[in-house]
């Protein structure tokens, strides 16, 4: 990701924590010197419906609602949440950071066969194949594992974040700084681990 104006998808479900690293994501680039936008979407947030945010950073920026299929990267705590917007938002050049696991959508028919017959992903498996067959700037993960690993299922959405900073031309220390200034002081070294991990393991898969 370069200097050039770029658009940040955030989504999710409602207590994913979307509204959250968008606040953490905004602070880091307004720190970094850019002119910044933003713009949040709540479904049934209360009741685990979809969330997005919209951020567009740059030298200038007029409008905070990404254009259609211009996203620079797309950023899902949900792979369900993931199949539902990378149509409208996504291009071949898109970086896509995504969960491995979600929580089939409420409008979703919940017999197998019925989704069969509508055309509607069976399984997180039958999204993930799409998603690999499709884009090939993708990042799915299980963050659900590493973020056990660290003791706190809750810190996946960092971990992503972590990610998205290591493709990002902002630097790591406004990363960490800007983590800091949006979580209690008590969650501070938890979700800075949470960050550091999602970053290196970036790093990793970019030496492969």
């Amino acid at each position: 990701m370069d200097d050039s104006i770029q658009n940040i998808l955030i989504c999710g479900i409602g207590g994913q924590g979307v509204v959250l690293a968008g606040k953490i994501i905004s602070l880091a680039a307004f720190e970094s010197g850019k002119d910044i936008k933003t713009s949040e979407v709540h479904g049934m947030s209360q009741r685990g419906g979809s969330v997005s945010t919209h951020i567009r950073y740059g030298k200038k920026i007029f409008s905070p609602l990404i254009p259609e299929n211009e996203a620079t990267a797309i950023i899902s705590f949900d792979i369900y949440e993931t199949a539902r917007y990378i149509r409208s938002f996504a291009n071949e050049k898109t970086f896509i950071i995504s969960s491995e696991h979600g929580k089939i959508p409420q409008w979703t028919p919940k017999n197998k066969n019925d989704r069969i017959k509508n055309g509607i992903a069976v399984s997180e498996e039958d999204i993930a194949n799409i998603l690999r067959s499709d884009f090939k700037s993708l990042y799915l993960i299980d963050d659900k594992r590493l973020a056990l690993d660290l003791g706190n299922i809750k810190v996946s959405n960092i971990i992503l974040l972590g990610i998205l900073s290591c493709l990002s031309d902002i630097k790591k220390e406004i990363w960490l700084k800007a983590i800091e200034k949006n979580i209690p002081p008590k969650t501070a070294d938890l979700n800075i681990k949470a960050f550091l991990t999602g970053r290196n393991y970036c790093e990793n898969l970019q030496k492969l």
